[in-house]
């Protein structure tokens, strides 16, 4: 049995003038919050395919939205194409929730926002090429959602906002480079999306704000670095202020942000001896003395997904090897997903992409041998309410 906490043995004695049956029901309940507020365990849902033999989350930061609907890939019957998918809310995988192609075999779901439109990337007819989409609210992919590229043959989305702008890659004349773009609320990508670079060849923005703010990673002059950048809103890539430096190595790369601005990714530290997930401030840059992630006690961490709060998501590899999906509150260390779900659930728990703000947290793992999406989601406070039941039963009782 689990030793009570400090905290919780110094309360009875502030009950020695009550009668016995009543202060033994009060520090009862006081004990249950101690053990209840000290221990975090998430109901896991396994999201299932649509039919095929594994499915995954698509995005980084934004496969999940408020609802708990959760967007990205699975295999389909026969396991002969990979299909973008969306849940209901807080529901599995189900044929309603294929979503289609562009007239090819495979797309991926990469972002959702609260009305349900989704963004992502599809092979076109032929599969020479993929392009970026962008669905109305709930519905699936239509040619209309086709959102084109930069002027070159493909691109793909991967992250959309609540208003409906959409930021990914795209090719650029003769497929030269590659760059991130913006589109704005209802358009497709065109010349005034291109976000540039940070002074290199090509750039990427896996993530948006609320504001239009972006995040991605860029090559620097000589395309031999790359950098994690953030844009202000609605603003191209400014090679003066958008560089976000590093934990003290070479490269650095920015996956999510949040409407604070405040954004997660991955950098090497100092050395390029290891590569760890980092969380800025507000708006600032990457701070190596209070943004480094550390990991779960491997070589490398990735952070993924932010919510308001800023609480992030990621994956990290483990001293004995192999990754787990991990979870960190906005203070205090990493903790590893598979810790905090109940023992015996024949989870293993790989990667988490996104956190929304009820603390919902969507990503993949392997189950019954299989790769499978999951939604984890915090349950009621169950076991304090049914010690609180019973004590006010025996209180009754004594009444």
């Amino acid at each position: 049995m689990q030793s009570m906490p400090s905290a919780a043995r110094g309360r009875p004695s502030c009950f020695h003038h009550l009668p016995g049956p009543l202060a033994a029901a009060i520090a009862i309940l006081f004990w249950a919050g101690a053990v209840s507020a000290s221990i975090t365990t998430y109901t896991i849902h396994d999201l299932g395919t649509l039919g095929g033999s594994g499915s995954a989350t698509g995005g980084f930061a934004g496969g999940l939205n408020g609802a708990g609907q959760v967007v990205g890939q699975s295999l389909i019957t026969n396991d002969d194409a990979t299909h973008a998918f969306r849940t209901a809310s807080n529901s599995a995988i189900s044929p309603a929730g294929d979503l289609g192609t562009l007239g090819g075999a495979n797309s991926i779901a990469t972002g959702i926002n609260a009305a349900g439109k989704v963004a992502g990337y599809a092979d076109l007819l032929g599969d020479a090429a993929q392009h970026a989409f962008r669905t109305s609210a709930n519905s699936s992919i239509v040619p209309a959602n086709d959102l084109g590229t930069l002027g070159g043959t493909s691109s793909n989305a991967n992250a959309i906002n609540a208003s409906g702008q959409v930021v990914g890659w795209a090719h650029i004349a003769n497929d030269l480079a590659q760059h991130a773009f913006r589109t704005t609320d209802t358009g497709a990508i065109n010349v005034a999306a291109d976000l540039g670079t940070l002074g290199g060849t090509s750039s990427i923005a896996n993530g948006i704000n609320a504001g239009g703010q972006v995040v991605g990673y860029s090559n620097i002059p000589g395309d031999l670095i790359n950098r994690a950048f953030r844009t202000a809103a609605n603003s191209a890539i400014n090679t003066l202020t958008d560089d976000l430096a590093t934990l003290g190595g070479t490269n650095s790369y920015a996956f999510g942000i949040n409407d604070a601005g405040r954004v997660v990714g991955n950098s090497f530290t100092a050395g390029d001896v290891a590569i760890h997930a980092f969380r800025t401030a507000a708006n600032a840059a990457i701070n190596p003395a209070t943004d480094d992630l550390q990991t779960l006690g491997g070589a490398y961490s990735f952070a993924y997904g932010i919510n308001s709060a800023g609480q992030a998501v990621g994956t990290s590899q483990l001293a004995a090897g192999g990754q787990h999906a991990f979870f960190i509150d906005t203070t205090g260390a990493m903790q590893d997903l598979n810790d905090l779900i109940p023992e015996g659930s024949g989870w293993v728990l790989i990667q988490a992409d996104a956190i929304n703000d009820s603390g919902q947290i969507a990503g993949f793992g392997t189950i019954g041998g299989e790769t499978h999406a999951f939604l984890l989601s915090v349950p009621e406070p169950g076991s304090m309410g049914l010690i609180g039941i019973a004590a006010i039963g025996l209180l009754r009782r004594r009444g």
